[in-house]
């Protein structure tokens, strides 16, 4: 098929090609025959014209009008001919909300059984030459194959889980217009009613299935570190259009700390604070009873106090007293030693293992003490709460490694500087002499040295964080070994972990169970999503309609070869006739 700004060109040429056939044929010279008996006696025999200027009148052999049917079939392939040809129905794709709004408990029974029960019966009525399904959670999932059969439909309905925090129905439906390019029927199944029904799409259909019921649940759920006490705090949100009391009971453990009744008003919220000592290793707060089940449990577990194993490897007494001092005021600083995470040394290479950070200090013998303008980045984690205004800092005057980055400077003097090497370690280069330096006698020193601590710690394996809500990806540091995973639900899966960070998703509420190597942590994801605890909005309604004109899905095919068959079949006929002789006067 020729490009389409070539087509009035195409038909151009046809039309010109059939007038030139009849100027030729129209003045054309006829001849009348006369038989003799021999050309002996002419003097010379002279070739007649063909054509001539002369009209004469019209006697048009049969073999021009198969020469002027094959030039009119080559002039219409051209413009490349196709017809609509009637499919027996649209694609369907299905949007199922996956959000946790979909399990309330209502009379008729949740919003995902009925919606269940629709969908098997309207695959049985209605037939489609491809139906998919698209789970709309937190982000908008196809489902693996397209559904055929009613086991197919089984499958695919089994997976539907209604775990999501939040439902992305309208970027479902663009997905969905995307991959039905404009001309699949959609078929939205939620729980409430669309934002703008009149604006729906001649090809959305939306079918909710939900009820206003009355509900409460916890919005936010915190745990932080406060020394030898941790402090939580719980704020419950009213997701019922009236006034609701319920009973907030906190567990420690199996023991029950307090159990109190709260009365809030409708699209309210109300908070509670409490301490609690850092050593329970778990906090269970639960509300009474109500149509959404899965926002009435949060679990709080100890917020993470991970401790960096230190080796101080100094030679220097003195220096080693003033960062010994640091590492404790820090809190950071493991009790032991023993297989250490950071050491401290002053030789030029120490050996250590493919996890160890090191802290090399030079220390110069001809120090000069330099009292600013010092140059920071704001940006690194090591310079966090540093001000070192009015600060001496004597250092060896040199210039940094081409593979180190300065964090800190006086001058073109790097003081602090990094690098990272293939194993991914943090080499750590101070160029301080406490001699001549009043660094160590400011707040400065042991901020330096917590800003040290902590950075570590936060590569250590294990998550980064334990308390998180449902749908976070959660961070683990990881060396390289698998990581085993045990859900709230007892199922088990195993990730293989490349050197470095491996991110999980939380997909389901409680408390996960996360194994790397010998180290064992536990994570809390807990449902806070007031949206969806809001269960004022849901209803039970149909917007929506296929319109007649998206019913059947019309295709276009190309006649092109049809009309090459027969221009061949004329080519064909024009060549016996030329060889018999037939046809041709």
């Amino acid at each position: 098929m020729i490009p389409f700004f070539l087509y009035p060109i195409a038909a151009l040429l046809a039309l010109l090609s059939v007038l030139a056939l009849a100027v030729i044929y129209i003045f054309r010279s006829q001849f009348k025959r006369y038989p003799v008996s021999s050309l002996m006696l002419w003097r010379f025999a002279m070739q007649p014209r063909v054509g001539g200027s002369k009209r004469e009148r019209l006697q048009l052999p049969l073999i021009f009008f198969i020469e002027l049917a094959a030039l009119a079939m080559l002039g219409l392939a051209a413009g490349g001919p196709v017809s609509k040809l009637a499919a027996h129905s649209r694609p369907l794709i299905i949007i199922l909300d996956d959000s946790y709004s979909m399990r309330a408990v209502l009379e008729t029974g949740t919003p995902q059984e009925q919606a269940r029960a629709f969908l098997r019966e309207l695959l049985q009525t209605q037939r489609s030459p491809s139906t998919r399904i698209i789970l709309a959670g937190k982000e908008p999932r196809i489902t693996s194959e397209p559904i055929h059969t009613h086991s197919d439909l089984e499958y695919q309905l089994q997976r539907w889980q209604c775990n999501a925090p939040r439902a992305a129905i309208e970027e479902a439906i663009g997905l969905a217009n995307a991959i039905g390019r404009g001309r699949a029927n959609i078929l939205v199944v939620t729980d409430h009613a669309p934002r703008d029904p009149k604006n729906l799409s001649d090809n959305v259909r939306w079918h909710a299935f939900g009820s206003p019921s009355i509900n409460l649940g916890f919005s936010k759920a915190t745990r932080s570190n406060c020394g030898d006490q941790d402090k939580c705090m719980l704020e419950i949100f009213n997701g019922s259009s009236t006034s609701q009391k319920t009973r907030l009971t906190i567990y420690a453990g199996s023991n029950t700390i307090s159990s109190t009744s709260i009365e809030l008003g409708p699209g309210k919220y109300h908070r509670v604070v409490f301490d609690i000592p850092a050593s329970i290793p778990l906090v269970r707060a639960e509300l009474a009873p109500d149509a959404l089940a899965d926002d009435n449990v949060v679990n709080l577990l100890p917020p993470l106090r991970k401790r960096v194993r230190v080796l101080i490897a100094l030679t220097n007494s003195s220096l080693a007293s003033f960062i010994d001092h640091a590492l404790e005021s820090t809190g950071l600083r493991a009790t032991t030693s023993e297989n250490p995470d950071l050491v401290i040394h002053q030789s030029p290479s120490f050996p250590v293992s493919k996890t160890t950070w090191t802290i090399r200090i030079i220390q110069p013998d001809t120090p000069i003490p330099y009292i600013g303008p010092y140059i920071i980045d704001p940006t690194h984690p090591l310079t966090e709460g540093l001000s070192l205004h009015g600060v001496i800092w004597a250092a060896q005057p040199t210039t940094n490694l081409t593979s180190e980055i300065p964090v800190i400077l006086a001058g073109n003097v790097p003081l602090l500087s990094t690098y990272t090497d293939l194993f991914g370690r943090q080499r750590i280069t101070l160029n301080f002499d406490p001699t001549l330096s009043t660094l160590q006698n400011t707040p400065n020193w042991p901020i330096l040295f917590w800003n040290i601590l902590h950075w570590r710690a936060s590569y250590l394996p294990g998550p980064t964080e334990n308390n998180v809500p449902l749908g976070s990806e959660v961070l683990i540091n990881t060396a390289g070994e698998p990581i085993i995973v045990t859900y709230p639900d007892k199922s088990t899966k195993i990730f293989q972990s490349q050197t470095g960070q491996f991110s999980l998703e939380t997909t389901i509420p409680g408390v996960y169970t996360v194994v790397i190597g010998q180290t064992t942590n536990q994570l809390a994801v807990n449902l806070l999503a007031p949206d969806e605890s809001d269960l004022t909005q849901t209803q039970i309604g149909r917007w929506g309609k296929w319109s007649n004109g998206t019913d059947t899905l019309f295709t276009e095919a190309s006649l092109v070869w049809v009309v090459g068959l027969l221009t061949l079949i004329l080519l064909l006929a024009h060549l016996i006739l030329v060889v018999t002789g037939k046809g041709v006067r």
